[in-house]
């Protein structure tokens, strides 16, 4: 007796919408690495303001928490970022931190340490330098 052949499974019609987005959302994956790879500008320099968000008094001080927002599109390695307090233009206090990495169009928060209150100087923030990662 000969037997009879088994029909062939159906695929559910579920599997198929996965199988699809997945594939669409490698595609786009794809093209956006080629796209950036293609046309993306490696030589931007980084374009970094630093702001002031709030000021906290500590127990030994005061701490500026700081917002490093990078502009441009250029990623900048081992950012330093100095904050001075002045009154008129004598120096009071300094100080200053580093960020290890502030990639392009992104921003990264810290702090700064003060002994004197920043309230009541001027206080100027600005970034001092990068290096090219």
């Amino acid at each position: 007796m000969a037997r009879k052949p088994k029909p062939a499974a159906k695929v559910p019609i579920l599997e198929w919408i996965a199988a699809g987005i997945g594939l669409l959302l490698t595609v786009a994956m794809l093209v956006g690495i080629g796209r950036e790879a293609i046309t993306g500008d490696t030589h931007e320099l980084p374009a970094i303001d630093v702001t002031a968000s709030r000021i906290v008094p500590t127990g030994s001080g005061f701490v500026v928490e700081i917002v490093a927002t990078n502009r441009s599109g250029g990623t900048g390695a081992v950012v330093e970022i100095e904050g001075e307090l002045k009154s008129g233009e004598t120096s009071v206090e300094t100080s200053s931190l580093t960020f290890d990495y502030v990639p392009g169009h992104a921003e990264r928060r810290g702090g700064l340490f003060f002994r004197e209150d920043p309230r009541r100087h001027q206080l100027e923030l600005r970034a001092l330098g990068f290096q090219t990662p």
